[in-house]
Protein backbone atom coordinates (compact mmCIF):
# COMPACT_ATOMS: atom_id res chain seq x y z
CA UNK A 1 0.00 0.00 0.00
CA UNK A 2 1.49 3.14 -1.00
CA UNK A 3 -1.04 5.79 -0.17
CA UNK A 4 -2.14 7.43 2.68
CA UNK A 5 -5.13 9.36 3.20
CA UNK A 6 -5.66 11.53 5.78
CA UNK A 7 -9.42 12.15 7.46
CA UNK A 8 -10.38 14.78 10.12
CA UNK A 9 -13.38 12.63 12.34
CA UNK A 10 -14.92 13.72 16.03
CA UNK A 11 -13.51 12.25 19.01
CA UNK A 12 -16.29 10.53 19.60
CA UNK A 13 -17.01 8.86 16.16
CA UNK A 14 -13.40 7.53 15.84
CA UNK A 15 -13.85 6.22 19.27
CA UNK A 16 -16.98 4.21 18.53
CA UNK A 17 -15.31 2.92 15.09
CA UNK A 18 -12.06 1.91 16.81
CA UNK A 19 -13.81 -0.15 19.51
CA UNK A 20 -16.27 -1.87 15.98
CA UNK A 21 -12.88 -2.38 14.40
CA UNK A 22 -11.70 -3.77 17.80
CA UNK A 23 -14.47 -6.36 18.06
CA UNK A 24 -14.36 -7.20 14.14
CA UNK A 25 -10.36 -8.19 14.96
CA UNK A 26 -9.31 -5.12 12.73
CA UNK A 27 -7.39 -2.10 13.04
CA UNK A 28 -8.28 1.07 12.24
CA UNK A 29 -7.13 1.01 8.79
CA UNK A 30 -8.24 -2.27 8.17
CA UNK A 31 -11.76 -1.30 9.45
CA UNK A 32 -11.96 1.84 7.18
CA UNK A 33 -10.35 -0.16 4.21
CA UNK A 34 -12.80 -2.84 4.54
CA UNK A 35 -15.08 0.39 4.26
CA UNK A 36 -14.28 1.42 1.71
CA UNK A 37 -14.55 -1.77 -0.22
CA UNK A 38 -17.72 -2.57 0.39
CA UNK A 39 -18.99 0.34 -0.53
CA UNK A 40 -17.54 0.05 -3.61
CA UNK A 41 -18.58 -3.37 -4.49
CA UNK A 42 -22.47 -1.99 -3.69
CA UNK A 43 -24.29 -0.91 -6.99
CA UNK A 44 -24.78 2.77 -7.07
CA UNK A 45 -27.79 4.34 -6.02
CA UNK A 46 -29.68 7.13 -8.36
CA UNK A 47 -29.16 10.40 -7.34
CA UNK A 48 -31.94 12.10 -7.16
CA UNK A 49 -31.93 15.75 -7.61
CA UNK A 50 -32.24 18.51 -4.38
CA UNK A 51 -35.77 19.00 -3.42
CA UNK A 52 -36.55 22.41 -4.79
CA UNK A 53 -40.74 21.99 -4.87
CA UNK A 54 -42.71 25.29 -3.25
CA UNK A 55 -45.34 22.69 -2.73
CA UNK A 56 -44.52 22.43 1.15
CA UNK A 57 -44.81 26.51 1.90
CA UNK A 58 -46.99 26.71 4.39
CA UNK A 59 -47.91 23.17 4.93
CA UNK A 60 -46.40 22.69 8.20
CA UNK A 61 -46.63 24.24 11.38
CA UNK A 62 -43.64 25.07 12.78
CA UNK A 63 -44.00 27.68 14.98
CA UNK A 64 -42.36 31.19 14.48
CA UNK A 65 -41.93 32.38 10.96
CA UNK A 66 -43.60 30.98 7.78
CA UNK A 67 -42.81 27.09 6.97
CA UNK A 68 -40.62 28.26 3.91
CA UNK A 69 -39.12 25.31 2.33
CA UNK A 70 -36.24 25.77 3.17
CA UNK A 71 -37.23 25.94 7.26
CA UNK A 72 -39.41 22.43 6.30
CA UNK A 73 -36.67 20.95 5.17
CA UNK A 74 -34.44 21.30 8.26
CA UNK A 75 -36.89 20.59 10.65
CA UNK A 76 -37.37 17.39 8.65
CA UNK A 77 -33.71 16.84 8.96
CA UNK A 78 -33.91 17.30 12.73
CA UNK A 79 -37.08 14.99 12.99
CA UNK A 80 -34.82 12.28 11.03
CA UNK A 81 -31.94 12.72 13.08
CA UNK A 82 -33.57 12.25 16.09
CA UNK A 83 -35.76 9.20 15.22
CA UNK A 84 -32.42 7.85 13.81
CA UNK A 85 -30.67 8.44 17.21
CA UNK A 86 -33.65 7.06 19.50
CA UNK A 87 -33.39 3.82 16.66
CA UNK A 88 -29.61 2.93 17.83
Amino acid sequence: MSQVLTVRIDPELLSRAEARAARLGLDRAGYVRGLIQQDLERPEATVRGRFASEDLVGAFRLGGPAATNPRVREQLRQRSRAQRETHR
